[in-house]
């Protein structure tokens, strides 16, 4: 295509392996991948357990509660205003296609602060501490129940595969355990039960 000018985020390192030219929103983007040394990280000594949720976005085996931020939920009213106003666009005209194009451009917003936010919580994670243990939920079969929407919002699918990959090169272990009756056992006595999961003692 020739020679174009380009923002770059942040400098290349490593050595080039493949260009991805995608257009967004109407505008266009370059994704390289680049293959790099790994950048190990010294041990730390500490291992921790996560709970991930909707009230809270995670709950550490350290006591640390990690506020979930509802991107979509804070956005709702604005977007309800711009999918209304796009159902009242003739359809073809250049009107529906600016609304339709704001619409989208507000689903970006939203995804890219709900990616920003599990990067930096992997990151964090994954610095502190050696081994980092979470649920193997069925994040896809869960996104169909009552809860679907909070469920999505949260995005734990997205988490947990970030927290793989930075797990991976980083030389640190992620592992994820059967999340059967893991709401349910008491973390002091390991009496399970139903009521433990509601009253959450």
């Amino acid at each position: 295509i020739g020679n174009i000018r380009l923002r770059l985020s942040r400098p290349l390192e490593g050595k080039i392996k493949t260009a991805t030219i995608t257009r967004e929103c109407g505008e266009w983007y370059v994704s390289y991948v680049c293959e790099v040394e790994s950048t190990l990280l010294l041990a730390t000594g500490s291992q921790v357990g996560v709970d991930v949720g909707t009230t809270y976005f995670c709950i550490t085996s350290d006591g640390e509660f990690v506020e979930n931020p509802r991107y979509f939920k804070s956005s709702m009213k604005a977007l309800r205003v711009k999918q209304r106003s796009l159902s009242r666009k003739k359809r073809g005209s250049n009107r529906r296609k600016k609304a339709k194009a704001a619409v989208a451009k507000l689903h970006r917003k939203v995804a890219r602060q709900r990616l920003d936010f599990h990067h930096k919580t992997a990151a964090k994670l994954i610095r502190e501490n050696d081994l980092v243990v979470h649920e193997d939920l069925n994040v896809s079969g869960m996104g169909r129940g009552n809860l679907a929407r909070s469920i999505h919002d949260v995005g734990w699918g997205q988490f947990f595969s970030l927290l793989s990959q930075k797990a991976a090169s980083a030389a640190r272990t992620v592992v994820a355990v059967d999340p059967r009756y893991t709401s349910q056992a008491c973390s002091q006595c390991g009496h399970t039960c139903r009521e433990n999961r509601v009253i959450r003692v």
